[in-house]
């Protein structure tokens, strides 16, 4: 997981350091010095690639790629199984977050399956705290799947910032969540 979460850092254009790591998990710390340089060196040795439509970079969809009916606007958000993107759904007009696949796993059947299960699983639930699925599809060799669109902050994002909020013993922590919880948070 960490490998993947160093990668996907730097493939974002964030510039993560090998040291940082290892002083994070200093029980993992020789294996990270030995195996991250590494890592950072192949990265930055690949070249961009790019296909037809903008398709296939490094870093996932172009901004203004189309697949089928939707044209990526921006990057979002990553995981294990998907890239997460803002996009239009053009006959609608309307925003959507566009789930695809990852085009690193998406000739492997039983992450493509597992992908669709996750799609059929979710839009088949119906509940105010859920986000319904609009569309799934496939282009090509690209599997996405359209929902609502949320505008907000990375669940990661607000992680930290409660765990920053919870070690701060000062008085102003319970501002702090107040201006968290309702989006105002400046941090």
């Amino acid at each position: 997981m960490l490998v993947e979460e160093f990668t996907d850092r730097v493939r974002n254009g964030e510039s993560p350091t090998v040291e940082d790591y290892a002083l994070r998990y200093p029980n993992l710390a020789n294996e990270i010095r030995d195996v991250f340089p590494a890592l950072l060196m192949m990265e930055q040795a690949q070249p961009e690639a790019t296909h037809e439509r903008g398709l296939g970079s490094r870093s996932g969809l172009l901004p203004q790629s189309q697949i089928g009916d939707y044209r990526v606007v921006r990057k979002v958000g990553q995981g294990g199984m998907g890239v997460v993107y803002e996009a239009e759904q053009e006959s609608l007009n309307r925003r959507v977050a566009l789930k695809v696949l990852p085009h690193h796993i998406a000739n492997d059947k039983k992450f493509i399956e597992r992908f669709k299960r996750e799609a059929r699983a979710a839009a088949k639930l119906h509940h105010t705290n859920i986000v319904p699925v609009f569309d799934v599809g496939q282009e090509g060799n690209t599997f996405y799947y359209a929902m609502q669109f949320i505008e907000g902050q990375p669940l990661d994002d607000v992680q930290r910032e409660l765990i920053a909020i919870h070690e701060d013993k000062s008085s102003t922590a319970s501002s702090k969540i107040s201006k968290l919880i309702s989006g105002s948070n400046s941090s």
